[in-house]
C-alpha cells in the first residue's frame, strides 16, 4: 500500500475528471455506449450542429455534432439518452408538463434541475449496462459540471465558459430503472 503525503486527502480524487477521462477509457466507452442506445430503440447520427448546440434528440434519434471533443461527446449520448427517455416513457409523461408551463423562475429552477438529474440516473443506469466499471467519478462529477452550467445559463440568459463550471468529487449519481419507452417524434430538444 502506498502512504500518501501529507497533503492528499485519503480518498481525493485529486484534480477534476471532467477533461481528463484517458483516451483509452473513452475508446472503451463509446462503442458499448452506443451499442446500449440502439438496443433501447434509438438511432444515433452525427451531423453538423449549428453552435452552441453539442446534441439534439426528437424522441427517435440522438444526433452528435462530431466537432464536440470525444469525451463530451460520450456525456452527451449518456445524457441524451436519458433526456429521449423523460420525453418517450409514458410513465414519465405527467412530469414534463411542469417543465414545460412553470413560469415562476424559482420554481422552474427545481423543476429543471430534478429534470437534468432524472436524465443523468437513466445515463447512469446506461452506463451501468455496458458493463464497463470505474467510471461514477468520471460521470458524477460531468454530471454535476453539467448542472452548474445549465444552471447559470437559465439564471443569466447567457452561456457560461464551461471552465468556470467545473466540478469535482461530488456525489455519485445512482442509476434509475429505464422505463418501456414508446419511441415516436416528439419537439427536438438539445443540448449546448
Amino acid at each position: 500500500m502506498v502512504k500518501p503525503m501529507g497533503h492528499e486527502l485519503v480518498g481525493h480524487r485529486g484534480r477534476g475528471l471532467v477533461g481528463a477521462l484517458p483516451a483509452e477509457r473513452l475508446v472503451e466507452l463509446w462503442p458499448r455506449t452506443v451499442s446500449r442506445v440502439v438496443k433501447h430503440g434509438f438511432a444515433l447520427e452525427l451531423a453538423d450542429l449549428e453552435p452552441p448546440r453539442t446534441g439534439i434528440f426528437d424522441g427517435l434519434k440522438i444526433v452528435i455534432d462530431p466537432d464536440v471533443g470525444f469525451e463530451m461527446q460520450c456525456f452527451v449520448l449518456l445524457h441524451l439518452f436519458g433526456h429521449s427517455v423523460q420525453w418517450t416513457a409514458p410513465a414519465l409523461e405527467h412530469k414534463l408538463d411542469a417543465l414545460r408551463h412553470t413560469t415562476e423562475k424559482g420554481t422552474f429552477m427545481k423543476v429543471l434541475h430534478d429534470y437534468e438529474f432524472e436524465a443523468a440516473r437513466f445515463g447512469r443506469q446506461l452506463l451501468a449496462e455496458t458493463g464497463i466499471a470505474g467510471l461514477d467519478a468520471w460521470y458524477a462529477d460531468f454530471v454535476a459540471t453539467d448542472w452548474r452550467y445549465v444552471e447559470r445559463f437559465y439564471r443569466t440568459d447567457a452561456i457560461p465558459p464551461w471552465e468556470e463550471c467545473l466540478a469535482q468529487s461530488t456525489a455519485f449519481v445512482e442509476p434509475l430503472a429505464i422505463p418501456d419507452v414508446r419511441h415516436r417524434r416528439v419537439e427536438v430538444r438539445y443540448a449546448f
